[in-house]
């Protein structure tokens, strides 16, 4: 199984032509998984456990399976687990977008529930979920389960999550909320970041999908419903649509903070 997304990309964002500087050759940016450790440990192959937490780098996060023992909550980790249901056969066949679909709709409630909070507060965060299934070996024994797990990634790094839920009880911080920066590595690249960091792009207006909206439409309705607000628009990628949490974002550019090769301080928004 192709996984779909390794990091917190609920949201894909598009840049256009702003204020006569044309932005629409910036591409995202592919994730850069930590390295593996140099000497594995011995494969854990217990059945997982709702509450379980896992010290996971985002190489593991993207991988098919974890093999990796459960640490203590108290200890550093980076995902919990939220749900381990029954394997969706869709889960495993066609599309990247119908297997995560798949998955958002069988691990989205659970995921919700850990976060705590609205819907619009959840999308502009970089909490996302991750989902492993059996290894061959778990398999020829009979497992058919699938491990749902909450993460908060971005394109470079799996972060520490919080010992308390919902994790979102109060208000998220700079840590959690999601914004977007052009990639200091290379500048006709974005990537997603905590807001923590400097960043030049930031989620502003959220716009919930219409009832019978389709997945394989988001973009083009993203784009419509934003005109509006501005030029740049993401909507929920597919297992947030699976899980009935259907968006488009209206993104906003901080003044004066692009380079002046992209407008510099010629945006006003």
């Amino acid at each position: 199984m192709v996984r779909a997304h390794v990091v917190a990309l609920t949201i894909v964002l598009t840049l256009a032509s702003i204020a006569g500087c044309d932005l629409s050759r910036l591409q995202p940016s592919k994730p850069t998984p930590s390295p593996s450790a140099t000497s594995a440990a011995p494969a854990y192959l217990g059945k997982p456990k709702v509450g379980d937490c896992h010290k996971l780098t985002l190489k593991n996060i993207s991988a098919e399976s974890d093999t990796k023992k459960p640490v203590d909550c108290s200890d550093k980790h980076t995902t919990r687990t939220v749900a381990v249901v029954t394997a969706p056969a869709a889960a495993t066949r066609g599309t990247n977008d119908a297997q995560a679909y798949a998955v958002g709709k069988a691990c989205g409630p659970a995921l919700n529930k850990v976060l705590g909070a609205d819907a619009e507060t959840r999308a502009k965060t970089l909490y996302s979920l991750a989902w492993f299934m059996p290894t061959k070996v778990q398999k020829a024994k009979g497992a058919k389960w699938m491990r749902c797990d909450v993460t908060m990634t971005d394109q470079r790094h799996a972060y520490a999550l919080k010992n308390k839920t919902p994790f979102l009880d109060d208000d998220p911080d700079k840590a959690e909320r999601v914004c977007g920066r052009i990639n200091p590595d290379n500048e006709d690249a974005w990537e997603l970041v905590p807001c923590a960091v400097k960043h030049q792009f930031v989620p502003r207006k959220y716009i919930p999908a219409a009832k019978g909206a389709r997945f394989k439409d988001a973009e083009a309705e993203a784009e419509k419903v934003c005109k509006s607000h501005g030029p740049l628009f993401t909507w929920s990628h597919a297992e947030k649509w699976g899980s009935g949490e259907r968006f488009y974002i209206c993104w906003d550019i901080i003044e004066g903070s692009l380079p002046k090769e992209h407008g510099g301080d010629e945006i006003v928004v």
